[in-house]
């Protein structure tokens, strides 16, 4: 094999065995449950399998967490991600495992190309890349089961394919591709959400220090195309959370006299005790940085100031962000006032883009040492590897006691119960009362879930159906995810509530009205009626689905036609 052969899958190799060496913890782990969230996720991972698999529905709806809410509209839970497919065939835990090794694969091999294209060397390239996605920030998130953290690692293939667009058009398809896989996955909320703010401010300072705003239309219409193309997951989820904000917290803050210990302290425990009181265990404000790479991070900031300000530029800006409410005028503050933004909290996960700033610094700065050296190229080669190796592994090693808790619990043997039913459940148990068919109403807190609806006597006892007036005998009962069927006998009219939370998007079989009574599906019953159906479907999942395919079929277009091709060309001129 040539050299340039070889150079060329050697970022595969490096970026598949770094994956590699950052999973082993959960892969060696592979049966376990971790702490934090991976109760949640993995719960939240295997109803849809469930849905799919033993009832053959789409999984629209939820019936196992807090009397029943929504599944395929919520930002986090990924269905139509590619992610998805490891649950399908590996389960639900341990697919949660290889989306980990894939995604730090996909965020090392994704980081060292957005480096390759800003300029930096091949070596500093996987320096930038290990500095940045084998920080402590994403390694804290995914030890405690963060799911949606995952999927940063489209944000370097979004930028990346942007900036490439400035050789061909077509790249800026590959930046829509990405925004469509954060979308599809479980990251539409917090990685969507920073994907883009990141993005637009460094589209931003480039056009303006570069005099190429013609990226900022790159940007919009690369954002534009993948919302576009997103829309069968984007409109429903975003009906779903006009209607449902998400809280924030505008008052959130990080102490400034922690900083030090966020991104140079050795100890970055998940839950390692500080002097100061803190709303937040410690992965939503670690993001160490190897101290000899802030130090080449400086340097070249202080020697090439002009070519290194986008970087300190954006390393001050979200720096400051990440303070939060330190101040009336806080950017934090600012920001919290646009759509979106208001629904945000923990300022401090905006570190991860010092972390990155300091990242390609320190890329270029490592670069531009290496050239003052008077040393041979080999001895400097072989200084520079050494180096990177000695980043990589330190971040790995900090990284290592939080990615040992994975190897918490272990899935109790469940035995299936074809009668679903709710029950007042433990949040630290749902899986398992999962795998035995069983809806928990106390269960971990999913932003932009409803409150538990349900129906509970004062005795703790959790009725499916619950009949206020008229009588009526319920023969059978037939309940899965997305259709519920009632065979009944009844001797007198009145109405039945159902067990089931009140969302938009149930409907009766026979069209009767339905009746929102305290948060959950009611309907009247006759004294003729012999059967009750229920069914769901996500609010706007047809709509969303027309876009979808229409845009698809644009983009299909704009590659196949000439003629519109040259016209769309035009406009990113």
């Amino acid at each position: 094999m040539s050299s340039d052969a070889n150079l060329k899958y050697q970022p595969i190799i490096v970026s598949f065995s770094a994956s590699l060496l950052f999973s082993l913890p959960f892969l060696l782990n592979w049966n376990y449950i971790g702490i934090g969230d991976w109760e949640l996720f993995t719960t939240m991972a295997a109803i849809p399998a469930r849905s799919i698999l033993q009832f053959y529905q789409f999984p629209f709806w939820n019936p196992y967490i807090g009397g029943g809410n929504i599944l395929f509209a919520h930002p986090e839970v990924g269905i139509i991600s590619p992610f998805f497919l490891l649950v399908l065939i590996f389960g639900a835990l341990q697919g949660l495992k290889l989306q980990i090794f894939l995604s730090y694969f996909l965020g090392f091999y994704g980081s060292y190309l957005l480096a390759r294209r800003l300029g930096l060397s091949n070596i500093s390239s996987y320096l930038f890349s290990f500095v940045y996605f084998g920080s402590s920030y994403f390694g804290g998130h995914f030890a405690l089961g963060h799911m949606p953290f995952t999927h940063f690692c489209y944000l370097p293939w979004f930028l990346y394919f942007l900036l490439k667009a400035d050789d061909n058009w077509k790249y800026i398809f590959g930046s829509a591709i990405s925004l469509v896989l954060i979308i599809f996955g479980n990251g539409a909320a917090v990685p969507f959400l920073y994907t883009l703010f990141f993005s637009l401010v460094f589209v931003i300072l480039y056009g303006f220090l570069n005099d190429k705003w013609h990226l900022i239309k790159k940007f919009i219409l690369a954002s534009l195309f993948g919302i576009l193309l997103a829309s069968v997951k984007f409109i429903p989820m975003m009906n779903y959370l006009i209607e449902n904000r998400w809280k924030g917290l505008p008052e959130d803050f990080t102490p400034p006299s922690i900083l030090f210990l966020e991104f140079f302290s050795f100890n970055q425990n998940i839950f390692r005790p500080t002097e100061q009181v803190l709303r937040w265990d410690w992965h939503e404000y670690s993001a160490y940085i190897f101290p000899l790479v802030a130090l080449l991070g400086l340097y070249f900031a202080i020697k090439e100031f002009k070519k290194a300000r986008i970087w300190i530029f954006i390393a001050g800006f979200f720096l400051i962000f990440g303070l939060g409410n330190f101040s009336d005028f806080s950017l934090w503050n600012l920001f919290m006032q646009i759509p979106g933004f208001s629904s945000i909290r923990c300022p401090a996960r905006a570190f991860q883009f010092v972390i990155l700033s300091v990242g390609i610094l320190a890329g270029f700065g490592m670069d531009n040492l290496a050239s003052q050296i008077k040393l041979p190229d080999k001895a400097k080669k072989y200084i520079m590897l050494i180096f990177v190796l000695i980043v990589l592994m330190t971040n790995f090693l900090i990284n290592l006691p939080n990615f040992r808790t994975i190897a918490y619990k272990q899935p109790e043997k469940a035995v299936y119960n074809e009668d679903f039913k709710h029950v007042i459940g433990r949040k630290d148990n749902i899986y398992n009362q999962f795998l035995h068919n069983q809806g928990s109403l106390v269960s971990p807190w999913l932003s932009g879930y409803k409150d538990s609806r349900a129906i509970v006597t004062p005795q703790n006892d959790v009725l499916m159906e619950y009949i206020p007036e008229g009588k009526l005998e319920v023969i059978q009962r037939k309940y899965t995810p997305n259709y519920v069927e009632y065979d009944i006998a009844p001797s007198e009219s009145g109405t039945i509530i159902f067990g089931i939370g009140f969302d938009e998007g149930w409907h009766a079989v026979d069209n009767r009205l339905l009746i929102e009574n305290n948060g959950l599906v009611s309907v009247q019953f006759g004294i003729n009626d012999r059967k009750i159906a229920l069914s769901y479907c996500s609010p706007y999942f047809i709509l969303g689905l027309f876009i979808s395919l229409i845009t698809m079929g644009c983009c299909i277009l704009l590659f196949s036609n000439r003629k519109f091709a040259h016209r769309f060309e035009s406009i990113l001129k």
